[in-house]
């Protein structure tokens, strides 16, 4: 039953009985694997037929163009489900890589298996609204891009950060080129903006992330 509480607690089985936990998770096609920090998931072009779902540690998805820039588009932390919207289109055909940004391991569960299981359709469901989540996590993508000056973009950030940890104290699982790459802004420019906001008394830094002084 490895896994069972996993998925459990991923809300995967919301809308099913608790008496058929057990029953629903035997009929699903779950295994899991250890990825090295680093290390590809899925590339851009591969085939995503499967739900993904974080174990341990992070996975970030990022678009490589051909100068050589990189776009990190999201960072997915522990239980946090990835590549949903892929596996539910007709193509399944990924537009963007994904990587272990630490140390990790993932859950599969088929698309398949979900198809063929007596559960399919409360299962489908609780997917449902797990891919209008990720609209809400794309639209603060697009809140956070439309921001003109790079303070501002760090503000909004932080602030949805804030918001989503409910506490001043926030933890951003990216280096400062990981972060620069997902503000889409240059490392230097970030990391001097970061430092003049220290200097005003708006933040301080922690080992893993920022405490948020003033908003």
């Amino acid at each position: 039953m490895k896994y069972l509480e996993l998925v459990i607690n991923s809300g995967l089985f919301e809308d099913i009985s608790k008496s058929d936990y057990i029953y629903a998770f035997d009929r699903l096609k779950i295994y899991g694997r250890n990825y090295k920090k680093g290390e590809t998931v899925f590339y851009e072009g591969d085939v995503i037929d499967k739900i993904c779902i974080v174990v341990s540690g992070s996975v970030r998805s990022e678009k490589a163009y051909p100068d050589g820039e990189i776009h990190i588009v999201e960072l997915f932390d522990e239980g946090a489900f990835f590549g949903l919207e892929i596996a539910a289109s007709r193509t399944k055909i990924s537009a963007i890589d994904y990587i272990s940004n630490e140390d990790c391991e993932i859950v599969y569960i088929t698309m398949q298996s979900i198809e063929k299981s007596t559960y399919a359709a409360a299962i489908k469901n609780v997917l449902m609204k797990k891919l209008a989540d990720d609209n809400v996590i794309m639209s603060h993508k697009i809140e956070i891009l439309a921001e003109r000056g790079l303070r501002n973009r760090i503000l909004v950030y932080f602030d949805i950060l804030m918001n989503k940890a409910g506490t001043n104290e926030i933890t951003v699982k990216m280096n400062r080129e990981q972060m620069a790459q997902f503000l889409c802004v240059n490392r230097s420019a970030l990391s001097n903006e970061l430092n003049k906001m220290k200097k005003e008394g708006i933040l301080g830094f922690k080992k893993d992330g920022f405490i948020i002084l003033k908003r």
